[in-house]
């Protein structure tokens, strides 16, 4: 130990949190499922540039015209999810987040376990809720990632997470965890679309160049921008992926 610095013994999955930008977008669209906002409905996303109420501009990666709700995320439009949550309230986005298990650790055993950030709403900008939706303004660990995907893939339930399944001892099993749901964020409807919307993703939208030869996979690319000295780098990232597979009978979740 004393060779090495203390960095490298950290456990990054629980331990170190971050922007997570695109695969963050599940929040607005779970809850424009939620309030019922018109699936068919065309936002206008502004041909790749818009400039919020703060003055500063939103950029998408591509330009799109009008999309719908499922298009926004397909084709992860910030612009879009920016007209979308217009119809949405602060408080809406504030208590998803906390009920998918962000801003809080998860409970696990395990020593040094980050809470992310997750500023309360009485610390909100009139803009906050545009950036969070985008997974900017917020941190987030891989396990609390890996949670909120996993809510999606069991029907809307959060879990309690454990790192051991079973003990055995001379063939016979002397301890088995038990899956305890902890809450119900959303109904089964809701994740039933969501897990669709992540398939297209892979197969026609941010994800199509992974190729992966018949597997079923569902998944969100995430590209956010590293903050330096105040504002955000134009040429520093961190990239994630987070994915449900086989999206079509959800046994894994995977985030990277």
């Amino acid at each position: 130990y004393s060779d090495y610095n203390l960095e490298n013994f950290k456990n990054r999955t629980i331990t170190d949190s971050y922007e997570p930008g695109s695969t963050f977008k599940i929040i607005p669209i779970i809850a424009a499922y939620e309030d019922n906002l018109n699936p068919n409905k065309k936002y206008f996303c502004e041909n790749g540039e818009f400039y919020l109420k703060n003055g500063k501009k939103l950029n998408d990666h591509e330009k799109h015209d009008s999309l719908t709700i499922n298009e926004i995320f397909i084709h992860s439009s910030n612009i879009g999810i920016s007209k979308i949550i217009q119809d949405i309230n602060n408080k809406e986005i504030y208590r998803l987040c906390k009920s998918l298990g962000f801003g809080s650790n998860t409970g696990l055993p395990l020593k040094s376990e980050s809470k992310g950030i997750l500023r309360d709403l009485n610390n909100w900008s009139k803009c906050s809720k545009t950036y969070i939706s985008i997974g900017q303004e917020i941190g987030v660990t891989n396990i609390q990632l890996a949670l909120a995907y996993s809510t999606i893939a069991n029907g809307g339930y959060l879990l309690k997470p454990h790192i051991v399944k079973n003990i055995s001892e001379n063939d016979s099993t002397i301890y088995n965890r038990k899956i305890e749901p902890l809450r119900q964020v959303f109904n089964k409807e809701i994740s039933d679309k969501i897990l669709l919307s992540l398939n297209e993703v892979v197969i026609k939208g941010t994800a199509k160049n992974l190729d992966l030869n018949g597997y079923k996979i569902g998944g969100k690319t995430g590209t956010a921008q590293k903050f330096y000295d105040g504002k955000y780098s134009k040429n520093e990232f961190i990239s994630s992926f987070a994915s449900i597979l086989p999206v079509d009978k959800p046994k894994y979740v995977m985030i990277i």
